[in-house]
């Protein structure tokens, strides 16, 4: 078995390779994965592992609903979680409900990460989109040189970039962006092992003979390390300017009178006074959001914590999704809108009544990283979700994608309330 590919094998051998001999309880299929218990190095641990041949391993409601059960049993149980993970994303030919269930499934692994919950993401080939938000939000992640991680695949940043950002058959640049080597040189302790399965085993046989020295994630510390990524690639914040006098109309209606708003890097954030506490931070130029305006707006976040308790904090979002760019692929994308995505949570988990509101576009993992951390989510007329962008969407399932209606939204669990 250790001259095979860990990342080539079926999701059950690769179950049953990673678990001590002859612990596996029969394993179950939901949809694209595959789910299963058992002990590792004698520990208790809860496995699943998706399938790239169903779907390219992508993940849909039947997925998303699967998951969220057992992370809350792996939660209740003291399990560990462990994802052996190689998929596309989200499933794109669902549409709008696979994007409203991922939306829930994130939001309780958000919760259950913040609660304590181990989790370890071993990566196959492939792992973009939701499915490397994913990886990012674990304690953990473990590559071979075969894997690849990113937002937005090689294919869709080409289709959105042109080949000058990235040329998607050249196999080396590819590599070199967003493969295992580069994504565990970024992060201390990421681990980068053969593609085998004796390999993987002692990685996750490490991970969890440490699981007892494993604590909740410090934010403050994270914002830090990953602010100091930014600042090696040439990544620097910009000074605040005020944004008060050029808001749009429908935002002066609902932002109080009097509360001094600013931007900076494409972020949106202000706050009311004592007397009326509530914080406004969003998304509204009505662009990608990269990882420079995702840190930004987590740090804004943080810089209000605990300052105030029970403040409303509403977020505007106006932003076809993530950046499909090299440079933010550069400093692994997914990391900062999974940061964001904490950092919101935990607000909320504090005693924060946090509210999305959108304004305009909302799609992809930006929508989800603002989403499933919200107590409730609101349109504003001229709202427009989708799953992606519509020219991405239209690379991957190489057909255009009706926009939805508002009965379609709520229907689908992407929007609570309109407004």
């Amino acid at each position: 078995m250790s001259g095979d590919l860990f990342s080539a094998s079926p999701p059950a051998q690769r179950i049953t390779a990673l678990l001590d001999s002859g612990s596996q309880t029969r394993g179950q299929a939901h949809g694209s994965l595959i789910a299963g218990n058992g002990t590792i190095g004698g520990r208790e641990v809860t496995l699943i592992s998706t399938d790239r041949h169903v779907a390219g391993g992508s993940l849909g409601v039947a997925e998303a609903q699967a998951l969220s059960r057992l992370l809350e049993q792996s939660h209740a149980e003291g399990r560990p979680f462990i994802f052996c993970l190689d998929s596309a994303g989200a499933r794109l030919d669902e549409g709008l409900p696979a994007l409203g269930a991922f939306r829930q499934l994130y939001r309780h692994m958000l919760d259950l990460r913040l609660a304590g919950l181990q989790m370890l993401g071993l990566i196959g080939r492939d792992c973009f989109g939701g499915a490397s938000m994913l990886a990012a939000t674990c304690a953990q992640r473990v590559y071979s040189d075969s894997s690849r991680l990113a937002m937005s695949g090689p294919a869709v940043i080409q289709a959105l970039g042109g080949a000058a950002e990235l040329d998607a058959t050249n196999a080396a640049a590819v590599i070199a962006l967003m493969g295992g080597a580069a994504r565990a040189h970024l992060v201390p302790t990421d681990r980068l092992c053969e593609d085998s399965f004796d390999a993987y085993r002692r990685a996750t046989h490490d991970w969890i003979a440490d699981c007892a020295n494993h604590v909740p994630p410090n934010l403050r510390e994270q914002h830090t390390r990953l602010g100091t990524r930014l600042l090696a690639q040439g990544m620097m914040p910009s000074p605040p300017r005020s944004a008060s006098g050029d808001l749009p109309a429908m935002l002066q209606e609902i932002i109080p009178e009097g509360v001094e708003m600013h931007r900076m890097d494409g972020v949106l954030f202000g706050r009311n006074g004592k007397t009326s506490p509530n914080a406004f931070f969003g998304f509204i130029d009505g662009t990608p959001v990269g990882a420079l305006a995702a840190w930004t707006l987590a740090g804004e976040c943080l810089a209000m914590a605990g300052e105030r308790p029970g403040e409303a904090v509403t977020v505007f979002l106006d932003s076809p999704g993530q950046a499909p760019t090299y440079r933010d692929e550069r400093v692994m994308l997914s990391e900062y809108v999974a940061h964001l995505a904490l950092v919101l949570s935990s607000l909320r988990l504090n005693g924060h009544r946090v509210t999305l509101q959108v304004l305009g576009d909302a799609a992809g993992g930006i929508y989800v990283a603002l989403a499933a951390p919200a107590v409730r989510v609101l349109a504003l007329p001229g709202a427009n979700v989708q799953v992606l962008p519509p020219a991405a969407m239209a690379r991957v399932l190489r057909r255009h994608s009706e926009p939805g209606g508002v009965e379609d939204y709520m229907r689908a669990g992407v929007i609570d309330t309109l407004i």
